[in-house]
């Protein structure tokens, strides 16, 4: 019997083209930097398209930072975050200098490639991430080039050291007062802005106040080196600068082996220069503002000032931020703790009385922190145990309606209303001040309370409408409650 037996048909694989994508670096931003980046972009995009086992997918770059830390390298992260997203299989890099300079960063970045399946390839020293002995190499390569660059640091940083030597600034320097000259490299008199600078000399060896000279320099529009009003702080700067005399103090910042630019504390050495540039001030007029300056200091109301008793100790529950002590009208009983940033209304944290804030504490010295919440406060002790305390809404004018009842037919908000004797009411506030009059009729507080305990309870309806509640809208013939979790209640006017 014949047999028959069906050939199916080949089809030819087709392979998957691999996903490339390369990563370009400079660490300074100059033309001939930026010709170089350039080149690398050109360079890898043009190698990528005509390998016909590969499919682009881009050139990351970043330009004018330094290759000691990853963390800051924006091209550097986007590209990680498209390795971890599964678009690319392998980084081509120009040289283990260009991917990073710390080998510990280096090693650790190559290692989670590999093990998420990303080959990276090193094209100066011939190195793959997916080779046996390719890890070994990295490392010995990835250590010289750490030590490469900490040995720039150090011959930069023996440069400068030697030019604050023998008198040179490091960088140009630019002070309200006086431009910088290139050509000659030293400090200019500027005297549009030299004239201010006399005037406040003048007018604080007069008796002026700085208060008063940064008010008088506002109303003249006098601007600091960054455009912002020339205030306090700039002007105390300069009554005390050794700038205005003609002198320099180099190195008055360092930095540090690892780490950001830190004033220096006598770390390392500073060096005075003397008549390095043109005098605004003479020395004589110098020397007795500081004096002055320190007298006034000394002699001021706040100079047995005590920290206050809650500084440091206090956070908000809502946003993580240091709560501060606010004083109204020098009145303890009137007197808040609250979010640092509730001035600038970015966190509507309730803010709590002082005096409520150390009932509900106790004894202060026991407490390590504080956490404020709207609804209760958290009180963590030194020793470890921790107590809650549920927090009341403060009572009076400063109700929790306040800034939450909006009229429907203007938009302003309602006020509150009402004297001693009268049943306290809500107004809108259009109406109130009289100017294109609003016809909202009023609504008493009583029928809120009732409409707000008839949604939430009869317990605590204040703190429980400040937290939930975030809005009501007030209508002719009825309320909107629109609660923070989007539902949206309606209560019937009587």
């Amino acid at each position: 019997m014949a047999t028959v037996r069906k050939i199916e048909q080949k089809v030819p694989a087709i392979r998957k083209k691999k996903r490339v994508a390369a990563y370009a670096r400079i660490s300074m931003v100059t033309e001939q930097m930026m010709h170089s980046l350039s080149a690398q972009v050109s360079h890898y995009s043009a190698l990528i398209q005509k390998n016909p086992e590969w499919e682009y997918a881009g050139v990351y770059a970043d330009e004018g930072i330094s290759g000691t830390s990853t963390a800051k390298r924006k091209g550097f992260q986007e590209l990680l975050q498209d390795c971890e997203d599964g678009k690319i299989d392998i980084v081509l890099v120009k040289s283990i200098s260009r991917f990073a300079r710390n080998t510990v960063d280096l090693l650790n970045t190559v290692r989670h490639l590999k093990d998420i399946g990303v080959e990276v390839r090193f094209e100066r020293e011939n190195i793959s991430s997916f080779t046996g002995d390719g890890e070994l190499m990295l490392t010995l390569l990835a250590s010289f080039a750490q030590e490469e660059s900490e040995s720039l640091s150090r011959n930069e940083k023996w440069a400068i050291k030697k030019k604050f030597e023998n008198g040179e600034p490091n960088t140009s320097l630019r002070s309200f007062g006086y431009d910088w000259d290139t050509e000659t490299g030293s400090l200019v008199i500027n005297e549009e802005e030299a004239k201010w600078v006399r005037y406040i000399y003048e007018r604080f060896l007069t008796g002026a106040s700085v208060k008063a000279i940064a008010k008088e320099m506002r109303e003249n529009g006098v601007k600091a080196v960054r455009g912002e009003p020339l205030g306090r702080t700039t002007i105390r700067r300069i009554l005390t600068s050794e700038l205005y005399v003609g002198d320099v103090i180099l190195q008055r910042y360092y930095t540090p082996a690892i780490g950001k630019p830190k004033l220096n504390n006598g770390e390392v050495p500073k060096y005075m220069v003397s008549d390095a540039h043109p005098a605004i001030i003479s020395r004589e007029d110098y020397e007795t503002a500081k004096k002055l300056l320190a007298e006034r200091a000394e002699n001021a109301d706040n100079r047995g000032y005590v920290p206050h008793q809650f500084a440091g100790l206090v956070k908000c529950g809502r946003c993580g931020t240091a709560c501060n002590f606010v004083s109204i009208h020098h009145s303890p009983e009137k007197s808040n703790i609250e979010c640092r940033l509730r001035k600038e209304k970015k966190c509507g944290l309730l803010p709590i009385r002082e005096h409520k804030l150390v009932e509900a504490v106790g004894d202060i010295n026991a407490v390590k922190q504080i956490i404020l919440y709207d609804e209760r406060i958290e009180i963590a002790l030194k020793n470890g145990k921790t107590k809650t305390v549920e927090r009341d809404y403060p009572s009076g004018i400063y109700s929790c309606f306040t800034g939450k009842l909006v009229c429907a037919s203007c938009g302003r908000t309602f006020v509150r209303s009402g004297q001693k004797g009268r049943r306290p009411l809500w107004i809108c506030n259009k109406r109130k001040v009289g100017r294109d009059y609003c016809s909202m009729p009023t609504i008493l507080e009583s029928e809120l309370i009732e409409a707000t305990e008839s949604f939430l309870g009869d317990g605590n309806y204040k703190i429980q409408f400040y937290v939930k509640v975030e809005m009501v809208k007030v209508y002719e013939d009825r309320l909107d409650f629109v609660f923070k979790d989007g539902s949206v209640e309606t209560w019937q006017r009587k």
